[in-house]
């Protein structure tokens, strides 16, 4: 989902010392004689209230090489902060409470009615199983292995089906089929990197892109989530891309290497705030995922379908919810009854606005 992260490495900067010790001379070594001379600063003054304002300037606007040259100048302070968080979610990373954490968000969102009931299949998986001779055959390690059969599955239909989607254009893994077991050495989607290494043995997509959509990595070796959007712009200046030093050159096998770049937050976080989002409606099932965050007004002014369908469907969204009792009083059955009722009449409305 396309939502701000909290970084772990986000500090409070110390203040500078913004005072000076500057105060402009008493003596002035201009011409004595002339009449206007009191008016003006010495050249030594110049300089200095020169530099001053130099200073005070860069230090309150720095230019973005400015700031781009400080941020890399404490480089090595984040990448020792980097490594901690990294240690700290890998010694309390614990695959059974993460299965758990999965299959809580998955039935919250059944719950909610973004998926049919009963389209969640659970381990132990047997139609289909897993095929661990395949994974292991393609490398993928113990652990690895082990949570592709711990892991609860969608059912394909529910699965494969757009509308269903959490970030746009991007689907959940099943690794219950072996295309998604070899999907997940090299998953991208289209084969647009054929020629690419295949992902870190210790690597377990959670979630497959589409086109334009994202790529959900769990690294079971560090015990943390990189979720980022594999075609859009990178954050070339935060400290996981810059600690693996320049990239290489465009349309290399290096471009398959760019998930150890993306941004992390622990797996127990990561799904943690999912729940939490969902749970107190900060993100909205059912609606399309680009519009999920009911307080996002972004697209108002440039979607001409704002006012007459994204925004009712929102506002409609939130207001079922809270009527049909939820998350306490939760009456499900009730919602989803007046949810597709009032879905479309304002589908209906919108196409009476468009057509004139």
């Amino acid at each position: 989902m396309d939502e701000p992260r909290e970084s772990w490495l986000d500090d409070d900067w110390d203040e500078e010392d913004s005072s000076s010790d500057y105060s402009p001379s008493d003596s002035d070594s201009s011409d004595s004689d002339s009449d206007w001379s009191d008016d003006y600063l010495s050249d030594n003054e110049i300089a200095d209230l020169d530099t001053y304002t130099f200073e005070w300037y860069r230090r309150r606007w720095p230019t973005p090489y400015q700031a781009a040259q400080e941020q890399r100048d404490d480089l090595p302070r984040k990448i020792v902060q980097l490594v901690q968080a990294e240690q700290a979610a890998s010694a309390r990373f614990n695959p059974i409470s993460l299965v758990s954490l999965i299959t809580e968000f998955l039935e919250l969102l059944i719950e909610m009615g973004h998926y049919p009931e009963g389209s969640l299949r659970y381990a132990p998986h047997s139609d289909p199983p897993v095929n661990v001779g395949l994974a292991k055959q393609l490398g993928y390690t113990d652990v690895a292995i082990s949570l592709m059969e711990q892991l609860p599955y969608l059912n394909l239909d529910v699965n494969r089906d757009n509308d269903g989607c959490i970030l746009d254009r991007t689907r959940f893994a099943d690794y219950t089929f072996d295309e998604d077991i070899r999907q997940g050495r090299l998953p991208y989607p289209y084969d647009c990197f054929p020629s690419c290494t295949p992902f870190d043995p210790w690597m377990l997509p959670l979630m497959f892109a589409g086109r334009d959509g994202w790529l959900v990595i769990l690294d079971t070796k560090l015990g943390v989530v990189r979720a980022y959007d594999w075609q859009g712009p990178r954050d070339a200046e935060c400290v996981e891309w810059l600690r693996n030093g320049p990239r290489a050159a465009p349309d290399t096998d290096a471009d398959a290497t760019e998930y150890r770049r993306a941004p992390l937050v622990s797996a127990d976080k990561y799904f943690s705030d999912l729940i939490e989002a969902y749970r107190t409606l900060a993100r909205l099932p059912i609606i399309e995922p680009n519009h999920n965050d009911p307080w996002d007004i972004s697209y108002a002014s440039s979607s001409p379908w704002w006012a007459t369908d994204i925004g009712p469907q929102q506002n409609t969204l939130l207001a079922l919810y809270r009527e049909c009792g939820w998350p306490d009083q939760w009456r499900r059955t009730e919602f989803m009854q007046k949810w597709e009722l009032a879905r479309e009449r304002i589908l209906r409305e919108a196409r009476a606005v468009r057509s004139g």
